[in-house]
C-alpha cells in the first residue's frame, strides 16, 4: 500500500514507457518489508489460481505479449505461474518472459530452498533472467569471484535454457576490470552489471560489463524497477534488425542509477537535517519507520530519467564493454 517496492516500484515505469499492465499482487502488505514492521495478508496457489481462471473466463488472456515476475516467496504459488506462463505461451508463442528471480542477496537466502531448483527450470521458459550476483551464484551453482567465474555462470544459465541473462549487481576484483571502463576510485567492492545474450546461430554468448556509481545509502524496490524496465528496453530492441541485450542494459542501468542517485540526494538532506549536520548517509537498515520512508526511491519525481535516459543519466560515469 505504501513505499516502492515490488509492482508498486515496477508497473509505474512501464506504464510511463507506454505497456498496459494487469498487475497481480500475491500480497498485499500495509507497507513493504523494509520497515520494522507490517500487516496485512497473502495469497496462496488456490488464491491465485483462481485469478488466473477468471482471467481466462472472460478471454483476457489471449492478448498478453509480456509477463514479469518478481519475489514469490513461495513455492506453490510460482509454480502456479509457471505453469500458466506455459499455457500462455502456447496461445502467444512470441510472449516475452522476463523473470527477476529474488531469492536472496549477499549470501543471504530468504525463500524456501527448494525453491531454487523450480527457478532452474523456469531458466527453460523466461526469455529474459535478471538475477544479482547470489542468485546467479546459487542458480548456475558457480562460486562468483573473478570476472572469468561471473561470465562462467551467466553461461551456465544459459545452458538452463534462457538466452538472455542480466547479473544486475556484480562484485569482480577491480584487477579483473577492463581499463576502458575502470572508473575513478574503484576498488574491489564496486559494482559492475553484466549482460550475456546467446546467438542462437552460433550458440556463441556475447558478454558486456557495465560500470556504474554507487551510492552509500539504503535503498529498496530498485531490483523491481530494474526487471520492469528491462522489458521496456527489451521490446525496443527487439524491433530492431539485430536486437541488443548490451543496448538495452545500458539504457536500463542509467534510469536506475539516476534515480538512485537522485533518491541518496534526498537521504543526504533528511539526514543532515535531523542530525544538525552529524551525519550525511545512511548505513545498513534504517531503525525507524520515518527513515526509512525518507528512503523511498524517487520513482514519480524520476520520471524524466525512466523516460529519456540518455538525456538524464550520467552517461560519463557508466561505461560499457565488449568481453
Amino acid at each position: 500500500v505504501s513505499g516502492y517496492c515490488g509492482n508498486k516500484a515496477a508497473v509505474f515505469p512501464l506504464q510511463l514507457l507506454g505497456f498496459d499492465v494487469d498487475v497481480l499482487n500475491t500480497v498485499q502488505f500495509s507497507n513493504h518489508t523494509g520497515y520494522p514492521s507490517w500487516t496485512g495478508k497473502r495469497l496462496g496457489d488456490t488464491d491465485v489460481q483462481e485469478l488466473f481462471d477468471g482471467l481466462e473466463n472472460n478471454g483476457l488472456t489471449d492478448d498478453y505479449s509480456h509477463i514479469l515476475t518478481g519475489y514469490i516467496g513461495n513455492y506453490a504459488i510460482l509454480d502456479t505461474i509457471k505453469r500458466f506462463i506455459r499455457k500462455l505461451e502456447t496461445i502467444n508463442p512470441k510472449l516475452i518472459y522476463v523473470c527477476d528471480p529474488v531469492m536472496g542477496d549477499w549470501g543471504r537466502l530468504y525463500v524456501a530452498p527448494e525453491i531454487v531448483p523450480l527457478y532452474r527450470d523456469i531458466m527453460q521458459v523466461a526469455n529474459v533472467v535478471t538475477p544479482n550476483q547470489f542468485e546467479a551464484e546459487i542458480l548456475a551453482d558457480v562460486k562468483i569471484d573473478s570476472l572469468a567465474s561471473a561470465k562462467e555462470a551467466a553461461n551456465k544459465l544459459h545452458s538452463l535454457g534462457v538466452p538472455n541473462v542480466i547479473i544486475t549487481t556484480l562484485k569482480v576484483p577491480v584487477k579483473d576490470v577492463p581499463n576502458e571502463i575502470l572508473l575513478p576510485n574503484a576498488t574491489d567492492e564496486s559494482l559492475y552489471c553484466l549482460s550475456s545474450q546467446m546467438d542462437q546461430i552460433s550458440g556463441v554468448s556475447q558478454q558486456h560489463l557495465i560500470a556504474f556509481p554507487t551510492y552509500r545509502g539504503y535503498f529498496s524496490g530498485t531490483g523491481d524497477m530494474f526487471s520492469a524496465l528491462v522489458v521496456a528496453r527489451w521490446q525496443e530492441e527487439l524491433k530492431k534488425p539485430t536486437p541488443s541485450l548490451a543496448a538495452a542494459t545500458k539504457l536500463v542501468v542509467l534510469s536506475v542509477n539516476a534515480v538512485t542517485k537522485g533518491t541518496w540526494e534526498k537521504q543526504v538532506r533528511y539526514i543532515k537535517k535531523i542530525t544538525n549536520g552529524e551525519r550525511e548517509v545512511i548505513d545498513g537498515r534504517p531503525e525507524t519507520p520515518a527513515l526509512v520512508r525518507c528512503c523511498e526511491i524517487q520513482m514519480v519525481k524520476s520520471r524524466q530519467a525512466i523516460e529519456e535516459p540518455e538525456l538524464v543519466g550520467n552517461n560519463e560515469s557508466i561505461k560499457m564493454t565488449k568481453l
